[in-house]
């Protein structure tokens, strides 16, 4: 009987050595558990005495004690790995896996993530869908968006995918596709590299699938707890498959990409994003896709989402539409 109760209490006490980071707020509080990650202004915090992981606004934080490693990102594009821990209140102390510390303000801290051992671990996803359905004309309207991710010390590999059905009397039905798989590899500073795999298949223009490969570079002008705001170059191979097959084409493209995401204003963020593809073997073509969307944070982790996607193309396939987009709400629940 000693032996079992000797091995409860190793094992009760090495899961609490698991979860004593220490976090201490404005107000004077201090939580103690397992600090997951830090993104957007939100540290994820996971505890004992709770089920459900905690969500913390970063700004309200004064100190932190970590005990593990973490993959650190600073707002002026700075990266390191090893323990970080406070000393003096609004400021913390880095020290590398060389032994070198670096002291900074908490607010210069954009990102913090666990590089765990565990495979899963390092999973993050989310999806939502929505259904509308109207008597006129006997109108009905199906949206699925999933997306998954997976985070690495320097890599960041991101899947997602969204699905568009509509159907009314009188009227061809409209379908639309797309998914997208991108690998992201962070540089020194604010510089990353970037490949990308896209797919769209559209009804309205005709489209039964565009394939395109792309490979880029960009800059991070702006990172910090609040927003961030890219930009970046590259080069993509334009694989198009049309509905009459006589026009199948395919093109060498430049692409242009900017980005913009803010997310710490309350329970709101707001995502906006265009990329314009002038072509290089196509004399005065010109395509852009860009993306709108707004979400807010309901209880539970479940939000509101709604989302805008435009596709404009100046030479499109023989009585396909020039501009097409897609408006969509809908309910969703996030994995964290």
């Amino acid at each position: 009987m000693r032996v079992y109760l000797n091995l409860f209490i190793a094992f009760f006490c090495v899961s609490a050595f698991a979860q004593k980071d220490t976090i201490t707020f404005k107000n004077k509080d201090v939580m103690v558990g397992e600090l997951k990650q830090l993104n957007n202004n939100i540290l994820t915090v996971k505890t004992s005495y709770s089920d459900k992981d905690f969500a913390i606004e970063f700004d309200k934080v004064v100190s932190l004690v970590l005990e593990n490693k973490y993959s650190v990102v600073l707002s002026n594009g700075f990266r390191m790995y090893g323990y970080v821990k406070t000393e003096t209140p609004n400021k913390a102390i880095i020290t590398q896996e060389n032994n070198v510390a670096i002291e900074v303000f908490l607010k210069e801290i954009v990102v913090l993530r666990k590089i765990d051992d565990g495979f899963w671990n390092h999973f993050k996803g989310s999806f939502d869908f929505g259904f509308n359905l109207t008597q006129t004309n006997n109108s009905k309207q199906f949206t699925f968006a999933g997306a998954l991710s997976y985070y690495s010390e320097r890599w960041i590999h991101r899947a997602e995918y969204n699905q568009l059905f509509t159907s009314q009397d009188d009227v061809e039905d409209i379908e639309r596709t797309d998914w997208s798989m991108d690998s992201k590899r962070y540089l020194k500073r604010k510089w990353f590299v970037n490949s990308n795999f896209s797919f769209l298949s559209n009804t309205s223009q005709s489209l039964k699938g565009r394939f395109v490969p792309s490979l880029g570079a960009g800059n991070y002008l702006a990172r910090n707890n609040q927003l961030y705001f890219l930009v970046g170059t590259g080069l993509t191979y334009n694989i198009e498959k049309y509905e009459d097959s006589s026009t199948d084409k395919t093109s060498t493209e430049a692409f242009l990409i900017t980005e913009f995401n803010m997310f710490n204003f309350k329970k709101i963020e707001l995502y906006v994003s265009a990329v314009g593809f002038p072509s290089l073997s196509e004399s005065g073509r010109f395509r852009t896709d860009a993306n709108f969307r707004f979400k807010y944070d309901l209880p539970f982790d479940f939000y509101f989402k709604t989302e805008v996607q435009v596709n404009f193309d100046n030479q499109p396939a023989a009585g396909a539409v020039k501009t097409d987009y897609v408006f969509s709400t809908g309910f969703g629940w996030e994995i964290k």
